[in-house]
């Protein structure tokens, strides 16, 4: 397969990871939410992994199988425990992937939003993941993954529509 295939090809799985992340980020529900997220995050992953761009690759991927865990846990011990499992792993894979600089940017945005998944609800949540929102946009300009820049630009704003419109306590639709 030719580079500029293998790019097309990126691009057209990046669309279609454009429309799983919008539609995460119009969801009320904390659950529905977590579960189109971990969908787009499998696409995002594979899209980083065709651009060649390993850190951003691996953490992605990664991310689905966290941000599906962290709805699911009740007890703090638990909470606590996959939270600094998922933490530790997104440190070494950012370690082990490195390539300078630019994967401190995925490496910040996958930790600070396991934090805020695991801990903070719904409203919180999504002001927290916004500050990782800004870390991937500014990771997807210089791997030039267009797709995911228009997705995460949106999504912020998709995002800070949805928090608008909830309650002060964090989780109803005004």
């Amino acid at each position: 397969m030719s580079e500029a295939s293998i790019l097309w090809l990126a691009y057209l799985i990046g669309a279609i990871g454009i429309i799983v992340e919008w539609r995460s980020y119009v969801l009320y529900d904390a659950h529905a939410f977590r579960r189109w997220s971990a969908a787009g995050a499998v696409l995002w992953g594979l899209m980083y992994l065709l651009l060649g761009a390993w850190t951003a690759a691996i953490t992605m991927s990664c991310t689905a199988a966290r941000t599906l865990v962290s709805g699911l846990l009740t007890s703090a011990a638990r909470k606590h425990f996959f939270a600094g499992l998922f933490v530790s792993t997104f440190a070494l894979m950012t370690i082990l992937s490195w390539q300078g600089p630019v994967s401190l940017l995925p490496g910040f945005a996958v930790i600070n939003t396991t934090l805020a998944l695991f801990y903070l609800e719904n409203r919180s949540m999504r002001i927290v993941m916004i500050a990782s929102s800004l870390a991937w946009i500014i990771n997807d300009i210089i791997w030039q993954a267009w797709p995911a820049l228009l997705a995460e630009s949106v999504a912020v704003l998709l995002n800070w529509r949805t928090i608008s419109t909830m309650d002060a306590d964090g989780g109803n639709k005004r």
